[in-house]
């Protein structure tokens, strides 16, 4: 049987969705893919756009072929939603470019943790998600930062490896 991660990335590779954002710079940002996930995680892309109405115009086009309408406009972000090989698809998009949108900050944040943390760094969050937490939530119950965590975690992207490591070691 194969991994949730390997059904995923066959997910994404069968749908065809990140050729059909390439004009938007898509990258995927979700816990699936650091094992960080749970039952009902989701494969969330961030995008960016320089004019909204064209971004919506073509999402809206890609949805459709998806027999999909979810779709959420908002004055600064776009959002769309799909299913695909039992996967909900979470597209989100805004004219911040996509290396400095919280959601693919926080990606590389998670990356280098379970690197630093292992298995059981990753269990330990995957267990707190059980219980109802968010992703980001749970990182800062763990490495006791307080404060808000979606703000919070960004801290972590200026820790050394040498900081981090030492960091997710003392988490019990």
């Amino acid at each position: 049987m194969s991994s949730k991660i390997d059904q995923a990335e066959a997910a994404v590779s069968e749908s065809g969705i990140i050729g059909k954002l390439s004009h938007y710079s898509p990258e995927i940002v979700s816990t699936i893919f650091v094992e960080l996930d749970t039952d009902s995680s989701d494969i969330d892309i961030v995008c960016s756009y320089q004019a909204r109405d064209v971004f919506v115009n073509d999402l809206d086009s890609i949805l459709e072929g998806f027999g999909s309408d979810t779709l959420k406009v908002s004055d600064d972000r776009v959002v769309g939603v799909f299913h695909f090989n039992g996967f909900m698809f979470e597209i989100f998009a805004s004219e911040t470019p996509v290396a400095l949108q919280p959601g693919y900050r926080h990606y590389q944040i998670m990356k280098r943790l379970v690197a630093a943390g292992g298995p059981d760094f990753a269990e330990k969050i995957r267990k707190l998600k059980a219980t109802g937490m968010k992703t980001e939530p749970a990182i800062c119950h763990l490495l006791q930062i307080a404060g808000d965590p979606y703000t919070c975690i960004l801290d972590i992207e200026n820790w050394s490896d040498e900081a981090l490591v030492s960091s997710v070691s003392k988490v019990k």
